[in-house]
């Protein structure tokens, strides 16, 4: 988690801007702001979720008797026996369908330390 910091114009009303990046959620040290003039800006760099599915597909793939036969024409005719039959069972179910979503995002802690939800880019502002 990559810190860096921007020193501001002397009129400008922004004294800090610290940015960086969390790769995962965990706290992270910053400079030490006034958290009464400043503020923390999240932005998501991923989401969580997810759904369980099953399957499956037993059965016997029987080849049929017959072929093609070529008349004395040249013309190739496929025989009615020639397709193979399939016996079996094909399942689906839905199995644990708790979806769910999430953006991440970053928090003050106290005025050294900001956490951070999950991965995303990060900025703190602190003004006059």
């Amino acid at each position: 988690m990559g810190i860096a910091t921007i020193p501001a114009a002397s009129a400008s009303p922004i004294k800090s801007i610290q940015r960086g990046y969390a790769a995962s959620a965990g706290n992270i040290t910053i400079s030490s702001v006034n958290t009464a003039k400043a503020f923390v800006r999240g932005f998501s760099d991923g989401s969580a979720g997810s759904a369980g599915a099953t399957g499956t597909d037993s059965g016997t793939l029987t080849p049929a008797g017959g072929g093609i036969a070529a008349p004395d024409l040249g013309a190739v005719r496929l025989q009615s026996s020639s397709f193979p039959t399939y016996s079996g069972t094909r399942t689906f179910s839905a199995g644990s369908t708790d979806l769910t979503s999430s953006e991440f995002n970053v928090y003050f802690t106290n005025s050294t330390t900001i956490t951070a939800t999950g991965a995303c880019y990060w900025e703190v502002v602190e003004y006059n």
